[in-house]
């Protein structure tokens, strides 16, 4: 770490104490003055430019607790940053400190108890590789570059989610660091309040340092992508409006309308978790009912199936914007402004995609704070660019498609695909258990000292 006396980003900061903060933890201290600040402060959303003070990239629990201590010491606006994929770039700020913990990748498995506990620096495709190993998983999604932490404790959602559940409704024990600097163990039978709130609502509490799941079996899918000229898109979408009302929960589906140049079409992917046999006979009709210009469902690893998400739209020092919501069905309405918003689309990737969320975990109440609960079609607009000139089109283009689907959507929204929003929108995310949530906010974070997150304000019903 090196200081420079009048450096605006540590301006406030007495230099001695940073350097005394620096010396004491296992693992260091980036500011503005390093060479690795520019790339360190950069989150996976380049639409976000923020420049903190400091940056703590902790190696243990302690180097943790020190840097909340120091960051209440001195005032700072603070962000935790696992895997730093947050639409809405929550693993930085402006002017403050990000605890950084992509460093803390320690795991354990246990196959036989059916169990792992990892730190909170593991990357989704790092578990998916050490769990797969013993032909296990905990249920997540497929960006193998997304931090296991933030994903699911705001939910994490998957292709095994309609069978298995959410990320989070795997999640057996936790330790937490909160914001009076103290590591409390969470579960069902020690600290339950605070254990059912992170499950949903996690960044909202304390600094998740351990994480322990539950693991379920899996280790081949029959999977793959129908895709279809954008003439089709809407014929193909009436259909899947009808079909997914009869799938079993073994089956997950996305589709995406993709009408940029190079692309162009309509990209319908299924994942098939079940018996072999009996996927193929439940997706005979929608292989069979329109002739797709592609059809690539096969039997593969489960792996290889995440591993599919490496090239993810946006991957590479891309901006982005996108805007996310729920449709209970696609109804005509629905379809025509899909097909007048894609007619346009502003830059190299943009489009809609819709997830079909059934099954238990997507239609009950579970012992969680989780609050999307829905069947129905989960949508993101979203839109990528690198180039500055396309700022302006890209984000107003995601803007009128939201607006013109949010009279057809029922208020729901998934709180990790929210971006920086307004307060409306943050309770739709969180639904019927935001009172109980501000009330446990109370308890473990009084003056809200985590709020570089989707906030839930301490105390307010």
């Amino acid at each position: 770490m090196k200081t420079k006396k009048g450096d605006q980003l540590t301006d406030g900061i007495d230099p001695q104490r940073l350097r005394k903060f620096a010396a004491c933890l296992d693992g260091r201290v980036i500011t503005r003055a390093d060479n690795e600040y520019p790339r360190a402060r950069r989150v996976w959303n380049h639409a976000v430019n923020s420049y903190p003070r400091v940056i703590a990239r902790c190696a243990t629990v302690a180097d943790v607790v020190r840097s909340v201590e120091f960051s209440r010491r001195h005032g700072l606006v603070t962000a935790v940053r696992s895997g730093g994929h947050s639409f809405a770039g929550h693993g930085v700020c402006d002017g403050g400190m990000v605890i950084d913990l992509s460093s803390m990748k320690r795991a354990e498995i246990d196959p036989l108890n059916r169990k792992v506990t990892l730190q909170t620096g593991v990357l989704a495709g790092e578990l998916d590789c050490l769990t797969q190993a013993f032909k296990l998983a905990v249920p997540l999604g497929s960006c193998p570059s997304v931090g296991v932490a933030g994903y699911s404790l705001g939910g994490g959602e998957g292709c095994l989610t309609p069978k298995l559940g959410y990320g989070c409704d795997s999640l057996s024990g936790a330790e937490i660091v909160t914001a009076d600097g103290r590591i409390h163990s969470a579960s069902d039978r020690e600290n339950s309040d605070l254990f059912w709130a992170i499950r949903g609502a996690g960044a909202n509490f304390g600094i998740a340092t351990t994480l322990e799941f539950r693991l379920h079996e899996i280790e081949t899918v029959l999977s793959g992508h129908l895709k279809y000229p954008m003439r089709q898109a809407r014929k193909v979408l009436t259909f899947l409006n009808d079909y997914v009302l009869q799938i079993p929960r073994e089956l997950f589906l996305i589709a995406a309308v993709l009408p940029y140049r190079g692309e162009q079409m309509l990209d319908v992917g299924a994942i098939w978790s079940g018996d072999e046999k009996v996927g193929e006979r439940v997706l005979r009709p929608l292989r069979k009912f329109l002739r797709p210009a592609e059809d690539t469902i096969k039997v593969k690893t489960y792996l290889d199936e995440q591993r599919a998400g490496t090239e993810a739209p946006g991957d590479g020092d891309y901006s982005s914007h996108r805007r996310s919501g729920h449709l209970s069905r696609l109804t005509e309405g629905i379809l025509d402004v899909i097909d007048e918003c894609t007619s346009k689309p502003p830059s190299e990737s943009s489009g809609i995609t819709l997830t079909y969320w059934h099954g238990p975990w997507s239609s009950k109440p579970h012992n969680n704070a989780f609050g999307f609960r829905r069947t129905g079609f989960e949508y993101w607009v979203h839109s990528y660019w690198k180039k500055a000139s396309e700022y302006d089109r890209s984000w107003n283009w995601v803007e009128r498609f939201f607006s013109a689907l949010e009279p057809h959507s029922s208020g729901a929204v998934y709180v990790n695909g929210l971006e920086n929003e307004d307060e409306t929108r943050v309770r739709a995310a969180y639904g019927e258990h935001y009172a109980r949530l501000s009330e446990i906010k109370s308890t473990y974070d009084p003056d809200n000292f985590f709020r570089v997150n989707q906030n839930i304000k301490p105390g307010i019903q």
